[in-house]
């Protein structure tokens, strides 16, 4: 089954307020045994709608650590790859790339650091202008949106409804659609992509 019900929406917010909270606790939220809020929770891994468990850290806590916000105005052909070759580097925590074609990077670098960035990593062909502002303090709460829990098929966009169906390419990789002529599709790309590469 690949929709997801009110329980999948208690779990994911329970995961959200804590990712250490134990399975038997989430259960007893939920009331449901905790081997069935861990196939659950495989589940959600499997769709991709956890990607990680991670830990949030209080910056102000560290000395010497410099929290930045970098905003590039980019050249339009070229803020996919700005935004790629952001997520690539030590130290950017956050990266976000807008429908402007302006990325905007929240780094964990000194000053020169980020400068040094537009030096050796950006081009200006790449890079229009951008401006860096240090940070004085930062929050940070995961939530949903207001939308509601609709998974989106892979390939057309729309909501999967029911049970979907599920595809495995050769990579091992998941992708989720909501029919088979999408199940078919993705695996010709796949298929098109794995003969480029062999080329």
């Amino acid at each position: 089954m690949v929709e997801l019900d009110s329980i999948d929406t208690v779990i994911l917010e329970l995961l959200l307020e804590d990712a250490r909270r134990s399975f038997r606790d989430i259960a007893e939220e939920v009331e449901l045994s905790p081997p069935t809020v861990s196939n659950r929770v495989d589940r959600l891994r499997d769709l991709g709608i956890i990607q990680r468990f991670t830990v949030e850290l209080d910056r102000t806590k560290f000395a010497n650590e410099d929290e930045c916000l970098v905003t590039i105005d980019t050249h339009p052909d070229h803020a996919n790859d700005v935004f790629s070759q952001l997520q690539e580097i030590d130290g950017i925590e956050h990266a976000f790339y807008t429908v402007d074609s302006t990325v905007v990077a929240k780094a964990v670098l000194p000053p020169s650091d980020v400068q040094a960035l537009f030096a050796d990593v950006l081009s200006s062909e790449q890079v229009s202008d951008y401006h860096v502002v240090s940070v004085l303090e930062s929050s940070w709460k995961p939530q949903f949106g207001t939308t509601g829990l609709n998974i989106e098929c892979s390939i057309c966009g729309n909501s999967i409804s029911g049970d979907g169906e599920t595809v495995k390419v050769e990579s091992g990789d998941l992708y989720h659609v909501c029919c088979s002529s999408c199940a078919k599709e993705i695996s010709a790309q796949y298929e098109s992509f794995r003969q480029a590469a062999d080329e």
